[in-house]
């Protein structure tokens, strides 16, 4: 290095030299002493050595006269395009002006420098524009960076931002409706999110959502689209030993890039030719809630760069289904509170009632004697529809009254209908409501039992069943399962849903409602409503929701 080196006051910006790849950089400080807006030395500076050196720069760099011409440009800059050219000399024009008028990012004087951002097809570049200081003309000597890939990678940001801002796009009518409802729409966008978060490639994405359930760590599918999902009993763990890539990424909270399916011992089959896949955490917090895994037909589809986006989009994700949790779970507490409140509100005008009886009892004749009869009914029936109303999940309204007056119909008379719940006072109603109508009724205490009479009925040839009845929370296998069973057996078959106060830990009924679902009913219900669906679904094929 020269022991009196010159002084380069241009790019007074890039004093740290940041933005320069490391052979810019040494060739900089290799041949000029950096400072900001000071004058040379020595008068007559030697600028065309400057420019000699600048010249074999790795970006394209150029001297500009405040006209838009010009006066000299390194090799760099020569090979762009003459639009390039063109716009680059605006951009030096533009920054000349804007230095002059006090613009400068710099904070020496005059100001240090501006930036420019042009575009050219798919292309980016980012100029910087200093003026060269001295006697005569104005001129400015600009830099002309490619930012292709940072700005590309900023574009992917806002549109990671935009297609989150879109999940968690909350109204008031969005909460109003029912939690199904909710699921969709979530699911709809997301099919819209990861299309435009992850763009390129050919053939459309396929995709699936699991949630960990917290008491035994299984990775429960949420939503899907073109994944096969597990057969009947078969379950994936949030754990690296043999549970796929999900339970891989579920367990260590890493997102994972399977660039060919073929040769990697984590991936488990699911998309039909599947060749990559890309999978990434979905967190509540710092929290590991589940998992989003996207496919493709193709080999290599996905980089780091998409898994990246992707990992930002699933905090929005995980966000968006954590807030409809908290909403399912807020309306289960509202409905019974408001059932606890309702008994609490009516003890005290009961106990009246029941002083009056008793009052009345101890008449032994006459017209007060008389009503102690009907009056101690009448107690009696508030009483029963009170512990109906009001015991949520474990009821069906009505029933009691249903059961006194019920008569056989010809039309159900003889139809085939099983009944899984493991709450053994809704399967023995909803057994003895049909039955009373006419129904031959199996029921099943848990799910695993429902499908096991399911399959034995067609592996045996018998009587297959005409409609099945499901709960959505079992222990040991969850509607979903129980629906899938049945439309294995037969597609025809159709299958109702129940769930307690719309609560659906594992999202069973926006699975099922999307592969031909008849109905679902939320606990408690009418009977009347129970018989409604029941006819519907005996009276032609399979409808949908």
């Amino acid at each position: 290095m020269p022991a009196n080196p010159s002084r380069l006051l241009v790019f007074p910006d890039l004093r740290s030299l940041e933005s320069l790849e490391p052979a810019v950089r040494s060739a900089l400080e290799g041949r000029f002493k950096l400072v900001v807006a000071e004058q040379p030395r020595r008068r007559g500076f030697d600028e065309i050595a400057a420019l000699e050196t600048i010249s074999r720069l790795g970006e394209g760099v150029g001297l500009v006269e405040s006209s838009g011409e010009i006066l000299w440009m390194n090799g760099r800059l020569s090979a762009a395009s003459p639009e390039a050219l063109r716009r680059f000399a605006d951009a030096c024009v533009r920054g000349l002006r804007e230095l002059s008028e006090g613009q400068g990012t710099g904070d020496a004087e005059p100001p240090g420098s501006v930036r420019n951002t042009i575009r050219l097809d798919d292309t980016a570049f980012e100029v910087v524009v200093a003026a060269v200081p001295g006697e005569g003309p104005p001129r400015a000597i600009g830099l002309m960076l490619d930012i292709t890939a940072s700005r590309r990678i900023q574009d992917r940001v806002e549109a990671v931002d935009v297609a989150g801002g879109e999940l968690l796009d909350i109204d008031q009518q969005w909460i109003s409706q029912p939690v199904t409802t909710r699921l969709r729409r979530i699911e709809e966008r997301l099919i819209l999110g990861i299309d435009s978060v992850l763009p390129g490639g050919s053939g459309e994405l396929a995709f699936e959502v699991r949630l960990i359930d917290p008491r035994n760590q299984q990775l429960e599918l949420v939503m899907s689209r073109g994944i096969e999902p597990l057969p009947i009993g078969q379950r994936i763990f949030a754990r690296g030993d043999g549970q796929g890539i999900s339970g891989l990424v579920a367990s260590t909270g890493q997102g994972y890039i399977c660039r060919d399916a073929a040769d990697d011992p984590h991936y488990l089959p699911g998309l039909s030719k599947g060749r990559s896949s890309v999978t990434v955490p979905l967190r509540r917090g710092e929290v590991v809630i589940g998992t989003l895994d996207v496919e493709s037909t193709e080999a290599d589809r996905f980089d780091d760069e998409d898994r990246l986006c992707l990992e930002l989009y699933a905090r929005y994700l995980g966000l968006a289904l954590n807030i409809l949790d908290m909403l399912v779970v807020e309306r289960y507490t509202t409905n019974r509170q408001v059932a606890e409140n309702v008994l609490g509100e009516l003890k005290a005008p009961l106990e009246g009632l029941r002083a009056t009886l008793a009052i009345v009892e101890r008449s032994q004749e006459g017209p007060v004697a008389e009503i102690a009869g009907p009056l101690r009914e009448a107690i009696a029936a508030i009483d029963a529809r009170l512990a109906s109303s009001t015991s949520g999940p474990q009821s069906i309204l009505g029933a009691e009254e249903f059961l006194r007056d019920a008569a056989l119909e010809e039309s159900l008379a003889g139809r085939r209908v099983l009944v899984a719940d493991d709450e053994p006072q809704i399967r023995q109603t909803i057994r003895a409501v049909l039955e009373r109508r006419g129904c031959e009724v199996v029921v099943c205490d848990d799910g695993a039992g429902a499908i096991e009479a399911i399959e034995a009925s067609v592996r045996e040839g018998g009587k297959r069943f005409e409609l099945v009845i499901s709960d959505v929370r079992m222990p040991d296998r969850n509607g979903y399962e129980v629906f899938r069973a049945t439309k294995e057996a037969s597609r025809e078959t159709p299958v109702i849903l129940m769930t307690g106060f719309g609560y659906d830990p594992h999202h069973s009924i926006v699975r099922s409602s999307q592969e031909g679902l008849h109905c679902f009913l939320f606990k408690p219900f009418q009977v009347g409503q129970l018989l409604e669906e029941v006819h519907k679904a005996l009276a032609g094929p399979v409808g949908s929701t």
